[in-house]
């Protein structure tokens, strides 16, 4: 039958996807640009709005200050005050202008020789000199209310004075002086509707910092703006920072939509490409497929035919054509009855044809006989199988072989039964074939007789396991059994098999496997202890590396902090409380290195490496960092230490890792199990050798299953345990030469407990 070749895939439209891409760029750069021009015009709107209401702060202050002037003209019926009632109402009308405008510090009625006579908050007579005469001096000489330049007072912040002059018949006699505080000026005049948006300060002209609304430092990379500051004026800029950099979140999830769209559209772009390449990788794979199939079907010895559910033959190979001596032009096409059918035998080969398209298919498959072309008659053994096109059967596909040589060697195999006999006979295992219908034992080598007490070696009974005469079907293909309890054991194998005479039975095998099991079983041992060493010395040399890695870290850590507290002003960090940190820092950092160190000594299994030191030190500082966990779920956590003056040799790092750990464990035990009134006890005692502590708590308690296993490695009750942190508490406390174990409180929970030696001098 001709076969259809394939078509050679078609080339990729290399055209369409370049367009594609073009295009795809163009929209990026145009989303790009329309994100710029967006971008652009946010800044111009934010800088706008900083610039009025800059300006509009300017004038709001301005307008403030200007109705300080007016009060001071209001005051000039009174000036300058010749009586004692006079000075009372200046001094009353100051001290009420002080408390509603608390950005002045001072009022004062100042003579003409710059004496202050008369004060708002009390004070004695004064000389005026300096930056503090200056407004005073100005007001003087212009015969007019004057600004001063700014100055640093007495609480080291930057004022600045207005001044008033007071004339009588043309000449100067004194005038007042209302002293302003810069930062008090902008903390009582700022709106906070301002201040929430911008960093809002007064500088000069150098740049520098007179006064803020806030004492925090001006954010950086944000827009800005300042405008004069007149009054007073002398260079001083009224200056607002922004605290908004971005955008904020609308424009910036939008653009990351658009570019997640986009990215998925390259995306889809980049599959269909390959999927288009893949597709034409499938053809040609189709195509070699079929080659190598055309060129397997005709390498085979065993002749193959195709037909339809009709019996039509749809295709055949070379060694068919062989077979039958007709080429594949002749086969394909023919219909019942073939050609290579020698008409005496139509009958049994319609039959058996019947049989085939019906879905009747015996195990060791068809026995037929064929003719060549030339006449000779043939026998072909013939196994066959669905054809299947989807889920649907088009037909069937069958392949044979010559017996005949193979039935002529069937004597030969018959004459041979006797050797075999006589080698089943000598077997040490014992064999026997029992009827599958009846059950009765057809054979048995004496192994098998003598194995089970000794009986005639053919008789009307089988004498197997009780069960056996239900139906062998029923059971395990290997059985193995102990007639003793455990002592010996045996497999029973067994098969079925068509007897001499054609009808079914049983093979059976019975086989001595105490040895086997036994080997078995020391073999699985050996292997779990490998598995369970090798993993512990994986654990060892990763505890190992991480020692070695965050040794560095934690030293350079340790040595920042120190030289940051070293070049730290003394009374900069008491007050602020940055020295307690950077000392807190530089604790931790040592301690971290600490332990790092105990691991790595550890795992490396030297020499103990301990201090004489007292035991009770490490249960505080224990309980001091398992404290913030023990709040957090609302657990109540009890120290009740022994008698002091214990000392025992250890290394406390090592130590209090343990207790940390077996307080942690008792806290998420009793959190999973949601206990009420969660609490955890430590308790240390010191007997006459030892140093002993509990760690108790009200849980769950361990069930004895779990308190088995407690031990195992890599065993865990948690989601996310690795099961050594027992192994690794108890491997410190033995290295301490000290007892791990746990008990069961009579009260409930479960108690966690170790000792150490006391030391005992030299």
């Amino acid at each position: 039958m001709p076969h259809k070749d394939l078509s050679a895939p078609s080339q990729s439209p290399r055209r369409l996807w370049l367009g594609a891409a073009v295009i795809l760029i163009g929209l990026l750069l145009a989303l790009a640009g329309l994100f710029w021009v967006v971008y652009k015009d946010w800044q111009d709107e934010q800088r706008d709005s900083l610039i009025q209401e800059l300006l509009w702060l300017d004038q709001s202050l301005r307008l403030h200050m200007d109705e300080h002037q007016r009060w001071l003209d209001n005051m000039q019926d009174d000036l300058p005050p010749r009586t004692l009632q006079q000075g009372a109402r200046f001094l009353a009308a100051s001290r009420l202008l002080q408390r509603e405008s608390r950005e002045i510090v001072a009022v004062q009625w100042v003579d003409r020789n710059g004496v202050v006579v008369l004060d708002s908050l009390g004070r004695p007579a004064q000389q005026l000199s300096g930056m503090a005469h200056d407004a005073l001096w100005r007001a003087e000489k212009l015969g007019r209310e004057s600004y001063g330049q700014p100055y640093i007072g007495p609480d080291g912040q930057y004022r600045f004075d207005l001044a008033v002059p007071v004339l009588v018949n043309g000449y100067y006699v004194g005038g007042v002086r209302l002293v302003y505080s810069m930062n008090a000026l902008l903390q009582q005049q700022v709106p906070w509707w301002i201040a929430s948006k911008y960093h809002i300060s007064l500088v000069d002209l150098e740049g520098r910092t007179l006064a803020s609304k806030f004492e925090q430092a001006p954010p950086q990379g944000t827009q800005s703006h300042q405008i004069s500051f007149d009054p007073p004026g002398f260079g001083v800029m009224l200056r607002g920072i922004s605290y908004r950099a971005g955008i904020g979140l609308t424009l910036p999830v939008l653009s990351g939509l658009i570019v997640l769209l986009a990215l998925g559209l390259l995306f889809l772009l980049w599959r269909i490409r390959r999927h288009v390449r893949q597709r034409a990788e499938v053809e040609r794979a189709l195509q070699r497929e079929m080659s190598i199939r055309r060129a397997v079907e005709d390498s085979m010895k065993s002749g193959l035919i195709a037909f339809d559910r009709d019996g039509v033959i749809l295709r055949v190979n070379r060694a068919m054509c062989e077979l039958t001596g007709l080429g594949a032009e002749q086969l394909v096409g023919q219909q019942l009855p073939y050609s290579f059918w020698a008409p005496e035998d139509h009958p049994q080969l319609l039959a058996a044809m019947q049989a085939m398209l019906s879905g009747e298919l015996p195990e060791h498959g068809f026995e037929l006989p064929f003719r060549h072309c030339n006449g000779e008659r043939f026998e072909v053994r013939l196994y066959a199988a669905p054809l299947l096109q989807g889920e649907r059967q088009e037909g069937w596909v069958a392949s044979m072989y010559d017996i005949t040589e193979l039935k002529k060697k069937r004597l030969a195999l018959n004459a041979s039964h006797q050797r075999f006999l006589t080698v089943l006979n000598g077997l040490d295992s014992g064999l026997c074939v029992v009827d599958g219908d009846s059950r009765q034992l057809l054979y048995a080598n004496p192994a098998f007789a003598g194995g089970w007490g000794g009986f005639e070696a053919v008789g009307p009974y089988c004498p197997l396991l009780p069960g056996m005469a239900r139906g062998l079907e029923l059971l395990a293909a290997n059985l193995e059994f102990s007639p003793d309890r455990g002592r010996s054991w045996y497999q029973l194998q067994y098969r079925a098999i068509d007897w001499v005479d054609g009808e079914p039975a049983w093979l059976c095998m019975l086989v001595d496997v105490t040895e086997s099991r036994a080997r078995t079983a020391r073999e699985r041992a050996q292997e779990e202890r490998f598995q369970t060493t090798s993993r512990l010395i994986a654990m060892g040399e990763m505890a190992s590396s991480l020692a070695h890695e965050l040794g560095q870290p934690l030293t350079a850590i340790s040595t920042y902090a120190a030289g940051l507290a070293r070049k730290l002003p003394s009374d900069a960090a008491q007050r602020n409380g940055v020295g307690e940190a950077v000392q807190a820092i530089a604790d931790q950092a040592r301690r971290a290195g600490q332990i790092v160190n105990s691991i790595r000594a550890f795992v490396k299994k030297h020499a103990p490496q301990l201090e004489l030191c007292d035991p009770d030190l490490a249960l505080r500082r224990a309980v001091a960092l398992a404290q913030p966990m023990a709040d957090k779920y609302g657990m109540q956590l009890l120290l009740e230490p022994g008698a002091g003056g214990a000392r025992v040799e250890m290394d406390p790092v090592l130590i209090e890792q343990v207790l940390l750990n077996l307080v942690k464990n008792a806290i998420e035990a009793m959190r999973e199990a949601d206990s009420p009134r969660p609490s955890v006890r430590l308790q240390s005692t010191v007997g006459a050798q030892f140093w002993r502590v509990e760690v108790v708590d009200n849980g769950p308690g361990l069930s004895e299953e779990i308190r088995g296993n407690l031990f195992t490695p890599f065993y865990s009750t948690k989601p996310q345990g690795m099961g050594i942190g027992l192994n690794i508490c108890r491997s410190i406390v033995e290295h301490h030469r000290g007892e791990f174990g746990v008990s069961a409180p009579l009260t409930g929970g479960c108690a966690f407990w170790f000792t150490l030696p006391l030391y005992q001098g030299e």
